[in-house]
């Protein structure tokens, strides 16, 4: 036995790990043969490559020959593979080689036609098939064989394009916008390729730039306007091309404080939008507009005109602007400025019928020179005007006639001759009438519309006439009203308990509100009250679906009226309820007549004036006089 079987396999590992010959590590299962192996001595030794190749087996040379081989012929056989596929063709089709080509002009006028030539090139080593070619158009192009017809999207069949073929169609538009706008129009190439279902698309977009404008905008208006006094406003609308422009419309944009008095022609929808129509070649269409403008001295406003292609889907918009057109101007204080205050407010008021109101006109020379020969109007106008009611002071006076209160040079004080900076005031009163019930007349009010003239003469020495003008109007209130009664032996409600009242025992009563109104839409109206401590909610109400409730803890009924039509009133459209409440009078109210609701309040809002309006109804007690079966005594607490 050899010495290393004496050993552990642990043993024999190690010595195999300090061994300096990997070759003498004792195998037991082999033989010990002699190694030519020579070990190197150091780290430092270099070996030699060309001497451990030598060292290689056949076997091993032969298997890395037989590897290179097969590398080399997989290679060839792929170039082979990539040369056939890309010189012979075959079916192979690359959107690259798909071109779309477009001839036509840079540039255009707008609304001129344009016609395009439109090629698609095929430049694959195979066909495509069922090629469609597709234009889209931007909002507002027109068709040239119908111009009233919209031009959105163009579909054409282009069949089949064979290897290196061309297809090509002509196109025709009418395209609109402003100077200088560029318009795109987008062009897709969609096909098949043989054997395959999937569709494929090249895309190209032509750019065309608009070189003049097909319509020409000119606004003749004054540069700077006096706050309050009319001017007038001339817009010209002429066509700049050869071909007629069909379904025109002009917009205005107007800046706050602007007002339009009148218009040749009138709008045709508000006061901002003028149909146009068709505009032939060479034509024009003017529009006269005069307007009032407010705002502080100095304040710059602008005007903006727009001109287009009336839309399709809301004949009060356009849809594509054609041209755009702006006009800027200053506001000055008028020469003569005019103010008209109602009961000290300078702004709209509501009032009663009835009720006198107070009307102070006030003036003020802002220019600087004097003013002479000043008239001021005041034109009263509005069906429920007292005409009887008219007083005036400061030396004017009211000509029925003309339903005028009248103040001028001559009569009133301060108006022969105004003083640069100077001021003053002259003032009337009025009252207005209730319209009748059930009156036609909508939204009831008085107009009062100020003018003022008079003479100066302007800086380059030139006599000159100035005037301005202001309006105000008193608005009537509507009268919303409660009535309020209380019975215990009729109504939709029964009810129970002693007559007269009896201490310690329960009477129930029902309580009837009714709701109406006079000359204006009312919204959000609303009824509240108060129950007396010795008085309970029974929680009954007719009708049932009667938007009333009770709050123990403030011991409040509230109903949500909610909409009143104007002329509302019994019988036509009045509202009403009725509910119950019951009464439990104690010793202490023997021989008095108990109240069975307090502080009943109707609160509403009047559409027209926009004021707030509150009426109320007197307390109800147990003396139910508007019961059927009532008689005296009965409202008296017994024993």
């Amino acid at each position: 036995m050899f010495e290393s079987d004496k050993k552990s396999p642990l043993d024999r590992l190690k010595k195999g790990l300090y061994s300096r010959n990997v070759r003498d590590i004792e195998t037991p299962r082999h033989d010990i043969r002699q190694s030519d192996d020579v070990v190197p001595q150091s780290w430092d030794h270099t070996e030699d490559h060309a001497a451990q190749a030598a060292t290689l087996t056949p076997e091993r040379r032969y298997a890395y020959k037989i590897v290179f081989i097969c590398s080399a012929l997989f290679l060839v056989a792929a170039f082979g593979i990539a040369a056939y596929t890309f010189l012979s063709g075959g079916n192979f089709v690359s959107v690259d080689n798909v071109d779309i080509l477009v001839e036509g002009p840079a540039t255009m006028s707008g609304g001129d036609r344009l016609d395009l030539d439109v090629t698609v090139a095929n430049k694959n080593q195979t066909g495509i098939q069922l090629v469609d070619l597709i234009a889209e158009y931007p909002t507002g192009t027109k068709d040239p064989a119908d111009p009233s017809k919209d031009l959105t999207l163009t579909r054409i069949s282009m069949g089949d394009i064979d290897s290196q073929g061309v297809a090509q169609k002509s196109l025709s538009s009418l395209l609109y916008g402003q100077e200088g706008d560029v318009r795109d129009i987008k062009f897709t190439a969609e096909y098949r390729t043989a054997g395959s279902n999937a569709i494929f698309f090249k895309e190209k977009v032509y750019h065309v730039t608009i070189s003049s404008s097909p319509i020409i905008v000119s606004i003749d208006a004054m540069d700077k306007v006096s706050a309050g006094e009319p001017f007038d406003m001339t817009l010209t609308i002429s066509s700049n091309t050869a071909a007629p422009i069909k379904d025109l419309l002009l917009s205005l944009d107007y800046p706050f404080g602007f007002s339009v008095v009148s218009s040749n022609p009138p709008a045709a929808y508000g006061d901002n939008t003028w149909r146009i129509g068709d505009l032939a070649p060479g034509a024009k269409r003017s529009i006269v507009i005069r307007a009032s403008a407010s705002g502080t001295d100095g304040e710059e406003k602008d005007i903006h005109a727009n001109v287009g292609i009336q839309s399709d889907d809301n004949e009060r918009e356009i849809a594509t602007t054609i041209v755009t057109s702006d006009h800027a101007f200053v506001i000055e204080k008028p020469f003569l400025g005019i103010d008209l205050a109602l009961d000290g407010n300078r702004a709209d008021t509501a009032s009663a019928a009835g009720r006198t109101v107070h009307a102070d006109v006030l003036w003020t020379n802002n220019s600087a020179s004097q003013i002479t020969n000043a008239r001021i109007v005041a034109k009263l106008s509005g069906p429920v005007l007292d005409r009887n009611s008219v007083t005036v002071s400061d030396g004017g006076y009211y000509d029925s006639l003309t339903d005028s209160v009248i103040w001028e040079a001559g009569r009133a004080d301060g108006l022969s001759t105004i003083a640069p900076g100077a001021d003053g005031r002259v003032s009337f009163t009025l009252s207005t009438l209730a319209p009748s019930l059930g009156s036609s007349t909508a939204d009831p009010s008085v107009t009062i519309s100020v003018s003022a003239q008079g003479d100066r003469v302007n800086e380059q020495g030139a006599p000159q006439s100035v005037n301005t003008a202001v309006s105000r109007s008193i608005k009537l209130a509507s009268n919303l009203a409660l009535a309020a009664r209380a019975v215990h032996s009729q109504g939709s409600i029964a009810n129970d308990g002693p007559i007269p009242p009896r201490v310690d025992q329960s009477t129930t009563y029902t309580l009837i509100w009714t709701v109406t109104n006079t000359s204006n839409t009312i919204t959000g109206a609303k009824v509240t009250a108060i129950l007396p401590p010795y008085v309970t909610w029974t929680g009954t109400a007719s009708p049932t679906d009667a938007n009333i409730s009770y709050d123990d803890q403030t011991d409040t009924v509230t109903w949500l009226v909610g909409d009143l039509a104007r002329n509302a009133d019994v019988g036509s459209g009045a509202k009403q309820v009725a509910f119950q409440i019951s009464l439990r009078p104690s010793a202490n109210q023997i021989g008095t007549v108990p109240n069975l609701i307090l502080q009943q309040t109707v609160t509403g809002t009047d559409v027209f004036t926009s004021s707030t309006l509150k009426n109320a109804a007197p307390d109800l007690s147990t003396r139910i006089t508007s019961d059927l079966f009532y008689k005296s005594g009965d409202e008296t607490v017994k024993q």
